[in-house]
């Protein structure tokens, strides 16, 4: 099957403490693993912006049911591609709380995702590809 990437950002509902955060993540680690999905998990001022990697339809279906997750609203998709290789390839799914830490390229992430909030580029490149191209690097 052929290998995809797909970034979305949503709103959380609520603010999650840290604890429902990392049950989140122990929980998606788990679950992408059984499925051949790798990615990583941003969370900044109550956005989530992930990227899922792996086969399409696997995606398609992974896509779905986090669209009906209660747990955030605003779903919009930035980002669904084929890819040559994983960027992400050495987690089932990374998680950085970028209230928690000032996270390597922290500065650099909290405005991708404010630029995906607004819808707005980042010199001429949209923020689904300006992360997923801050990691490649």
């Amino acid at each position: 099957m052929s290998l995809h990437q797909l970034v979305y950002l949503s709103q959380s509902t609520g603010k999650p403490e840290k604890e429902a955060l990392a049950a989140l993540w122990a929980q998606a680690k788990a679950n992408n693993a059984r499925i051949d999905v790798t990615g990583s998990l941003f969370y900044n001022g109550g956005w989530f912006m992930q990227v899922l990697e792996g086969p399409a339809p696997t995606l398609a279906t992974l896509y779905d049911k986090i669209s009906k997750d209660p747990r955030h609203h605003d779903l919009r998709l930035l980002y669904n591609e084929p890819a040559a290789f994983r960027t992400f390839v050495r987690w089932t799914m990374n998680m950085t709380n970028l209230e928690e830490r000032q996270a390597d390229k922290y500065q650099e992430l909290v405005d991708i995702i404010e630029a995906a909030k607004t819808g707005r580029k980042i010199y001429g490149v949209s923020p689904a590809v300006t992360l997923l191209n801050t990691f490649k690097a």
